[in-house]
């Protein structure tokens, strides 16, 4: 679900400040600088509400866009610019047999992981280069086109970085191909161009491959980060009010289709004004910071969502068996006690148990605001009797 960093418009307002009084090369240098450096989130991008729902197409555009290059390296066989000699064409039929296995794991397989989407780049990069350097010279500078559909991948869900990395990668073998092929002008190997038609192509192709990926993933990246900003808490980075509420409806579906239990966790931090009156706001915000680090753990292992709904406020809401979900609320009350932490607290929780058996299933989406209620009210029996502890409520 939603990860972020904490402190994330702190630390962008930091970095813009004083850009005012800067030239232009200065403050480009600047902006390229922050994005280079900006972290990504690749479960974000994919685990969004809005990116869910195209998991099926992104597989089948990957596979199509393997089965491409499988296509364009077939036809390469049969032209008089393709490889030739057995060792050449035998290289690129084994590079046709991983493109056509790859192919079937993007269409048949799960949705990619980042762990793939970096072995795609370097899979679709040194593959890709290793069958162009075969070809005739002109053949290899058109046949780097190619580089742009794995730049493609690479700017929505790769880092700058990698993107970077994969960008000097194609600009070096396209000036390199591009060299190659003027130079075979030169000689009369080549007569179908001449020297100038060579340099603009290799220029064109660069500003396709090398500079179109660049502004795509910059815009993509300031799109991203305003998205969020709009659903997440800017100090914890995990949900706020806005942002947990489209992923309550989900967990709501999930359990309802598969007759699961779910259960709605109002965590409260127990006396947290005296933190902050005794060690400072800073300080309290560490606090905030280090309950919603352990409560994301949990809320990860039990495939829940959380959310800060308030100053020292949480929500936690998973789906699972009954027993497990109750459980939970013990582990919460125990992970946020620990008493070797500089400032140690407690946590009151409230906890509304939604069975797979309750009726309340069938009076829809509606159960769900019932049942905040209901933990929130749970809650504040817990912190009556003391805190530290759970109360459970089934509805």
């Amino acid at each position: 679900m939603a990860s972020g960093g904490r402190g994330f418009d702190e630390v962008a307002s930091l970095r813009r400040s004083g850009r005012h009084r800067r030239g232009v090369l200065a403050k480009l240098a600047a902006a390229t600088s922050d994005w280079y450096r900006a972290p990504h989130d690749f479960e974000w991008i994919i685990n969004h509400r809005s990116t869910r729902p195209l998991t099926g197409i992104i597989r089948v555009v990957f596979g199509t866009a393997v089965l491409m290059y499988a296509l364009t390296s077939i036809l390469m066989l049969f032209s008089d610019l393709g490889p030739t000699g057995s060792p050449a064409i035998g290289w690129v039929f084994f590079v046709l047999f991983t493109q056509v296995l790859v192919a079937a794991r993007c269409v048949f397989g799960p949705i990619p992981g980042k762990k793939f989407f970096v072995g795609f780049l370097a899979f679709g990069d040194i593959l890709t280069t290793s069958v162009l350097v075969l070809y005739a010279p002109v053949a290899s500078l058109i046949g780097t086109v190619l580089f742009a559909v794995t730049g493609a991948f690479c700017t929505y869900f790769l880092s700058p970085r990698l993107l970077v990395a994969h960008l000097v990668w194609t600009a070096t073998f396209i000036i390199g191909f591009g060299i190659r092929t003027f130079l075979a002008v030169m000689d009369g190997k080549v007569v179908a161009v001449d020297g100038p038609a060579v340099a603009t192509a290799t220029v064109v192709l660069l500003l396709a491959t090398v500079a179109v990926p660049v502004f795509a993933q910059v815009a993509w990246t300031t799109l991203s980060n305003d998205a969020k900003r709009s659903v997440l808490d800017p100090l914890t980075g995990v949900y706020n009010r806005r942002g947990i509420d489209s992923e309550l409806l989900d967990l709501w579906q999930l359990a309802n289709k598969r007759g699961l239990s779910m259960a709605f966790l109002v965590v409260d931090i127990d006396k947290f004004k005296a933190v902050n009156d005794r060690y400072g706001h800073s300080r309290g915000d560490e606090v905030i910071v280090r309950v919603a680090d352990r409560l994301r753990r949990l809320a990860r292992h039990h495939g829940g969502v959380l959310a800060r709904t308030g100053g020292e406020e949480f929500l936690l809401a998973v789906v699972g068996p009954a027993q497990s979900t109750v459980d939970l609320g013990v582990d919460v009350v125990r992970v946020l006690c620990d008493h070797r932490d500089d400032i140690p607290v407690t946590a009151s929780v409230g906890m509304a148990l939604l069975r797979e058996d309750s009726a309340l299933w069938d009076v829809g989406t509606s159960v769900v605001g019932r049942a905040a209620r209901t933990a929130d009210a749970a809650m504040y029996r817990s912190k009556q009797s003391g805190g530290n502890s759970v109360v459970v409520d089934e509805i």
